[in-house]
């Protein structure tokens, strides 16, 4: 039989939420061409923060649902049609700080596949944590 969880309600339980290969189309990049019509990027999503609420409460209130963060990530992608992936990735980690406080750190990693075609995708990666 499983233990109760609610002996640990004063410990901190470290966790991370990932979301891997996130397919967004929106409008992104520098060039005139790239203005003109939707194209795919590639999400990488990683949140750590205290999983001891959300694990004694079963609540989703208690945790960064995984659902909203995709649906939040795709909307200011698509909103933003950012030039620069770079601004995207650190756009996104201000949204997960201002949505989620409780979250400890954030790392978003944007892959373009389309970008440079002898390669299988361009990327930028940021890790940040909260100020």
């Amino acid at each position: 039989m499983l233990k109760s969880l609610s002996c640990m309600q004063n410990q901190f339980m470290t966790g991370t939420i990932f979301l891997q290969d996130l397919k967004v189309l929106c409008i992104v990049g520098i060039h005139p061409k790239e203005r003109d019509f939707k194209q795919a990027l590639f999400l990488d999503i990683e949140v750590d923060q205290d999983f001891a609420p959300a694990a004694n409460s079963e609540f989703v209130g208690d945790t960064v649902d995984y659902s909203v963060l995709a649906e939040a990530a795709d909307a200011l992608l698509i909103t933003k049609k950012y030039q620069l992936i770079e601004t995207a990735a650190e756009e996104i980690c201000q949204l997960v700080f201002a949505r989620w406080p409780q979250v400890t750190r954030c790392k978003v990693k944007i892959k373009k596949p389309a970008a440079v075609p002898q390669a299988s995708f361009s990327a930028v990666s940021v890790e940040r944590f909260p100020r």
